[in-house]
């Protein structure tokens, strides 16, 4: 029930941020942006997009290494396979089944794999405050800024501005919440896990004992957090990959013929990676191009420029991985319809 829940919400989000987009848009303006992109450009930009992927690769590598050792190569395809379903399936569903493809394949626990894949996502939040944090200041050293109408909350008189930043805020106090209650789970396991049994009390037996094991096997996937080393190492790579992504985002940019300051685009980059965190259809559609194009327009950036922009950098981000990610399975052997079944087999058998 939950499920389909989240399903509908995700499709009216999408729908709704794609009206905003599209609204009032004149498609021939857009089109013609679009189809004077240098396609020498673009595809030596996807090539660039795709190699952030070994480097997050390589950050797994480090991850998993209390684990069970692996190189770069040998999780680069599965780590390309859990975006590829994160991209084409709703609620981030991709994070675990790389989780499960993972430890099927690999022969490791699914839930220590899963715990760094959260590792993950909560490093990726860490740099994307860091993004946010040098984007924010497009608003002070940009001086080719639109008005933007005033927001009234409560009788008090917010600018766009002010909205991004509350925005941001709310997203950077879920990642940095996720990371403090890891280092609890870790250092604090003792006292962590009796606080989760005390709030666990209230439900069924069977999910309790469910709950207590996967934290358990989760626990031990946290191994990296307990060397400074490592969390600089991690952290290092996660800076790396994104720097890449932002950088692609600029050539993007450049390939479209479209003059985007860099501050711009650390500013675009991790405000719309934070509203993907929003429930929406696969790989975030909606959301994405809704915040991402909103920040152009603050910035006066007529819409079919804004629109066009952020349509390709969304399609650079999904479609690739999602070709990859194809080949991938073929190659490994592996079945989109057969790894959704065995999913939910075992997850009903649980």
């Amino acid at each position: 029930m939950l499920k389909k829940l989240i399903f509908w919400f995700g499709i009216v989000v999408t729908i709704v941020c794609l009206i905003f987009v599209l609204n009032g848009i004149k498609y021939n303006e857009l089109f013609s942006i679009v189809s004077h992109i240098n396609i020498w450009i673009l595809s030596g930009t996807i090539i660039l997009y795709i190699g952030g992927y070994y480097i997050r690769a390589e950050r797994w590598r480090h991850l998993l290494k209390h684990i069970k050792p692996f190189t770069a190569a040998e999780l680069f395809p599965y780590l390309v396979m859990g975006f590829m379903f994160n991209n084409v399936l709703p609620a981030r569903a991709g994070e675990f089944i790389r989780a499960y493809m993972t430890g099927n394949k690999k022969g490791v626990s699914k839930s220590s794999t899963f715990a760094t894949v959260v590792i993950e996502r909560v490093f990726d939040g860490l740099v994307m405050i860091f993004y946010f944090i040098i984007g924010y200041m497009a608003f002070h050293y940009i001086t080719k800024q639109a008005a933007g109408d005033p927001i009234s909350i409560f009788g008090k008189t917010f600018g766009v501005k002010d909205a991004v930043l509350v925005f941001a805020v709310l997203g950077s106090l879920v990642f940095i919440g996720i990371f403090i209650f890891m280092l609890l789970l870790l250092y604090k396991r003792e006292n962590t896990v009796k606080f989760i049994h005390t709030i666990l009390k209230v439900f069924p037996a069977k999910l309790r004992e469910k709950t207590v094991g996967f934290i358990d096997t989760f626990i031990n996937g946290l191994g990296v957090l307990g060397s400074l080393k490592d969390v600089l190492n991690v952290f290092g790579l996660s800076l790396f990959a994104w720097t890449v992504e932002a950088f692609t985002y600029w050539l993007l940019g450049y390939a479209m013929g479209i003059q985007i300051n860099f501050l711009l685009i650390c500013l675009i980059m991790a405000v719309a990676n934070f509203a993907i965190m929003v429930p929406s259809t696969s790989g975030g559609i909606g959301p994405f191009e809704f915040f991402g194009v909103a920040i152009m327009l603050l910035f006066a950036y007529p819409k079919e420029e804004a629109a066009a922009y952020v349509f390709i950098v969304h399609a650079m981000i999904l479609f690739p991985i999602i070709v990859l990610g194809l080949i991938f399975m073929f190659t490994e052997g592996l079945s989109f319809k057969k790894i959704l079944n065995e999913k939910e087999k075992e997850e009903s058998a649980k």
